[in-house]
């Protein structure tokens, strides 16, 4: 029985060490805009964390199996959760960064054509289209008719 819980924590521990691998990877090619390994990472990311949280449930259905450990065994377990934090929040971190470069390139994009959109065309001395001045979108125009001739 004891074996079967130490397997436990032997395989998270693996389990932990993988998922590390792949984060540290994925914050490699989020940094390079590698997309098309990013894309190729995603569902070895997937499993991997699927197995990771199963192997959690399963140690912390028995507390006493972290208890009973032998040191070097708890120490190497402690070890990996302390770089299995540093590598979530590193991984975090550049995925928040491109989150954010991609929103505002996207409202960069949206604020140039909504620019383009709000200029007015007109004629210039030459006959040619021309803008004559931006105005917001919605703005009020002034205009005054004169109907006699």
């Amino acid at each position: 029985m004891m074996a079967t819980r130490t397997l436990h924590i032997e395989t998270l521990i693996k389990v932990t060490g993988r998922l590390i691998g792949v984060m540290n990877r994925e914050v490699e090619l989020l940094r390079s805009m590698d997309v098309a390994e990013i894309e190729a990472i995603q569902d070895e990311k997937q499993a991997l964390t699927v197995a990771y949280e199963e192997c959690v449930r399963a140690v912390a259905a028995n507390p006493a199996v972290l208890e009973a450990l032998e040191p070097p065994l708890r120490a190497e377990l402690s070890d990996m959760a302390a770089r299995f934090d540093a590598a979530l929040a590193e991984n975090a971190r550049a995925l928040q960064i491109v989150r954010d470069s991609h929103d505002r390139l996207l409202k960069a994009i949206v604020d140039a054509v909504s620019e383009s959109r709000t200029q007015r065309k007109g004629y210039a001395a030459d006959g040619s289209l021309a803008a004559i001045g931006r105005r917001k979108a919605g703005a009020t125009i002034s205009l005054t008719l004169d109907r006699q001739l």
